[in-house]
């Protein structure tokens, strides 16, 4: 969730090789390219729902499911490298939640919500949090205590689930997370599926009535997982959907509602050309996703032109700093607005020294930067940035 002055900031892992990557290796990269998905943002420009940003992840698994194993709203923004919004789930405005509901087969949580006051003082252009956006944190473990599948794993993204904050009175196709500029976050840890959601804020609809919706089987809302009462604006899980379909409402101050607010933002959004247009089918937007293999293919054409640039970039002197290491064994880079933090074995082999072959790429839309590190014969490792022509 970083912003660069011109206000794109799109964030790629890939391994950077002047040679050809193996299949094994493009298989690394698609993996990391599916732990971290975001989804259309206006006001904060991000790619669309079907270009994925990839982000570093540290992945475990286990083979048992305990709620004493759940990780805090506060940890998991820590692991998917949002420090910033982690701070903010500390603050006193944060709702600590830790609801559970079981459907289909999962056991879903919703551990915690930050928006509005608990995000102003950490707002501004350089924190690239903003408080008119809303934060939750939504864990899924298996119910037979089997672990959620990772990212490196085959069965990653076989199942999706779509997590969304909906609105009382409003028809749920038309005002989710999906036309709302949100975006999603997710990593496995502990074998427990953790997402960090955010979209415009909700506070200003709390007079209303908010719920927390998740279903199974689709990254979109789904007509077939819920129920739209149109006379009473009620929405309720569809006890007959083949799938999991859940609800939870949102403890959030009706004081902090702002009709006019509110009012205001509906008109704006349901007067744009595509939203007028989202008819109560759910496979409206189902059909207008990429499919897994035209994702990866794009990924990787992307991936092929940045890497052929870094022979050819300049790096920035001040960039080249040593890195530190973390109590987990990660090593923690920070330059300019980049903040990554790795295990050295996702970056270098067993012995190996010099540039490592992953990198993070990032662009504003008219510049393209690479983040390599590089580890010496004292197995000092440091991180450069790479302005790429």
């Amino acid at each position: 969730m970083k912003q660069t002055e011109n206000g794109e900031r799109l964030l790629k892992e890939a391994l950077a090789s002047t040679a050809e990557p193996e299949e094994q290796l493009n298989q690394a990269i698609i993996d990391r390219y599916k732990e971290r998905t975001a989804m259309k943002r206006m006001n904060r420009k991000r790619v669309s729902i079907g270009v994925m940003a990839a982000a570093f992840t540290l992945l475990m698994s286990v083979t048992a499911f305990a709620v004493a194993q759940f990780f805090s709203p506060k940890q998991v923004a820590e692991h998917l490298g949002e420090n910033i919004v982690a701070e903010a789930f500390e603050s006193g405005d944060a709702i600590e939640i830790n609801k559970s509901a079981a459907s289909g087969g999962y056991h879903f949580t919703l551990h915690g919500i930050v928006s509005g006051a608990g995000l102003k003082e950490l707002s501004g252009p350089e924190q690239n949090v903003y408080p008119d956006r809303s934060y939750a944190v939504v864990s899924v473990a298996r119910q037979d205590g089997a672990p959620m599948p990772a990212a490196s794993d085959p069965d990653y993204g076989k199942e999706s689930f779509f997590i969304s904050p909906l609105i009382k009175g409003l028809k749920p196709w038309q005002i989710n997370i999906a036309t709302m500029n949100g975006g999603y976050s997710e990593v496995v840890l502990d074998g427990i599926m953790y997402r960090l959601i955010e979209c415009d804020g909700i506070e200003m609809f709390a007079d209303r009535g908010i719920y927390m919706a998740i279903s199974s089987g689709s990254p979109f809302y789904n007509n077939e997982a819920f129920t739209y009462n149109e006379s009473t604006g009620e929405i309720s899980p569809n006890k007959e959907y083949d799938g999991a379909a859940v609800l939870f409402d949102l403890p959030i101050d009706k004081t902090k509602a702002d009709p006019v607010k509110g009012k205001a933002y509906l008109r704006q959004l349901l007067t744009e050309p595509a939203a007028k247009k989202i008819p109560e089918n759910s496979s409206y937007m189902e059909d207008r996703a990429l499919s897994d293999a035209n994702l990866e293919a794009e990924m990787l054409r992307e991936m092929e032109v940045l890497k052929a640039k870094i022979p050819g970039g300049t790096v920035i002197p001040e960039s080249v700093q040593e890195v530190t290491h973390e109590s987990n064994g990660n090593i923690h880079y920070e330059y300019n607005g980049w903040s990554v933090s790795i295990s050295p074995d996702e970056l270098f082999t067993e012995g190996q020294t010099g540039d490592s072959d992953a990198v993070h790429f990032s662009g504003d839309g008219t510049t393209n930067w690479a983040l390599q590190f590089s580890r010496d014969a004292e197995g000092v490792i440091y991180g450069k940035v790479i302005i790429l022509e």
